[in-house]
C-alpha cells in the first residue's frame, strides 16, 4: 500500500514537474540560436509580424502585480564561444496612439524596467536607448534560459495607462572583458507590451497597433560591417588592417594600430584620432553605403 502511495505520488509530482517546467519557459519564449556566425531569431516560432521586423508579445496579466512580470523568457541553443549573453535597445520607448493610429516617440510619461539579477535597465520615451542589459553567462554553457523581470510604470510609480507599449532590441554577445564581440549583434526585433488591465485595450486593440510598424531608420550592423571593409580597403592610409568592430561608448567602432577611430552613432559616420585630427561627424551613413555600392 506504501509502495503503491509513494509510486502516485512520484508521478503526480513528475507530472506537475513536467508542467511546471513546460510553463517556464514562459509565453513567449523568445528563442535564438547561434548559426553560420549570425544569430537566428524566433527558433521556437512564438513571435509575430511587425512590418519587416519580428514581434514578440509580452501580456501583463496578472491580477495581483499587473505591471510586473517574470514569465517571458529568453532561450538559447548552439552558443559555443561562452562569453556573457545580453541585449541592446535600439529604441526608446513608444507607445501607440488609438487616436492617431502610429507609435508616439514623446507625449507619455511610462517607462519599462527591465531587470536580471543585479542588472537593471529602465527605457522611456526620453532615455534608454543604446544601453546594453544582461541575459546570461554562457562561460559555462552553450543553452541557456533567462528569465528577467519587466516591470511598466509611470516615474512616480502610479500605474500606466492600458495599451500597448515598444522597444526594438538586437541581442548580442561579448567576451568576459565586454571588449570584444563573440556573437555578431542579431537583427533588431520588438518586444510589445500589452496592458488591458482596466480592460480599455483589448486584442482587437492590440491587433490594429501590430498592424502598423513604426516609421524608423534602424541600424544594420551587418550592413556596417560591411562599409567598415570597404572603408579599409580603398582607404588603408586611415585604415590600414583588418580589425573586428566593437561598441565604444554607444558608437559601432573599429580603433586601427595608427590611432584612428571609425564608427557609426545614430545614422552617422564620425572618425576619431590619427591624420583625422578629433572627432569629427562626416553625415548620413546613408551617403557612404550609397558610395561603397551597399
Amino acid at each position: 500500500m506504501i509502495k503503491k502511495f509513494n509510486c502516485a505520488v512520484l508521478i503526480i509530482l513528475l507530472i506537475s514537474f513536467g508542467i511546471n517546467a513546460v510553463a517556464h519557459e514562459g509565453e513567449p519564449n523568445m528563442g535564438f540560436a547561434w548559426r553560420e556566425g549570425a544569430i537566428e531569431i524566433d527558433i521556437r516560432k512564438q513571435g509575430t509580424k511587425l512590418g519587416d521586423l519580428s514581434a514578440f508579445i509580452i501580456r501583463f496579466t496578472d491580477s495581483i502585480a499587473p505591471y510586473r512580470m517574470g514569465d517571458a523568457g529568453f532561450t538559447g541553443i548552439e552558443f559555443d564561444q561562452g562569453g556573457i549573453f545580453g541585449y541592446q535597445a535600439e529604441t526608446h520607448l513608444m507607445k501607440w496612439s488609438s487616436e492617431q493610429s502610429q507609435w508616439l516617440a514623446e507625449g507619455f510619461s511610462e517607462q519599462i524596467i527591465i531587470s536580471r539579477l543585479s542588472d537593471e535597465k529602465r527605457i522611456s520615451a526620453s532615455e534608454g536607448k543604446g544601453i546594453q542589459g544582461f541575459i546570461e553567462n554562457l562561460t559555462n554553457t552553450s543553452t541557456f534560459e533567462s528569465h528577467p523581470i519587466f516591470k511598466i510604470q509611470k516615474p512616480d510609480g502610479q500605474a500606466p495607462e492600458d495599451g500597448a507599449y515598444m522597444v526594438i532590441i538586437t541581442v548580442l554577445g561579448v567576451d568576459a572583458t565586454g571588449e570584444n564581440i563573440l556573437y555578431q549583434p542579431s537583427q533588431p526585433f520588438a518586444l510589445v507590451f500589452h496592458i488591458n488591465a482596466k480592460g480599455n485595450f483589448n486584442g482587437l486593440a492590440l491587433s490594429e497597433a501590430l498592424d502598423v510598424p513604426p516609421a524608423l531608420k534602424l541600424n544594420n550592423y551587418n550592413r556596417m560591417d560591411a562599409l567598415f571593409n570597404w572603408a579599409e580597403e580603398n582607404y588603408s592610409r586611415y585604415f590600414p588592417h583588418a580589425v573586428k568592430s566593437r561598441f565604444i561608448e554607444g558608437y559601432y567602432a573599429r580603433c586601427y594600430n595608427n590611432g584612428t577611430c571609425l564608427g557609426s552613432l545614430d545614422g552617422k559616420i564620425y572618425t576619431l584620432g590619427g591624420e583625422l585630427g578629433g572627432l569629427s561627424d562626416h553625415g548620413a551613413i546613408e551617403t557612404f553605403y550609397q558610395a561603397a555600392g551597399l
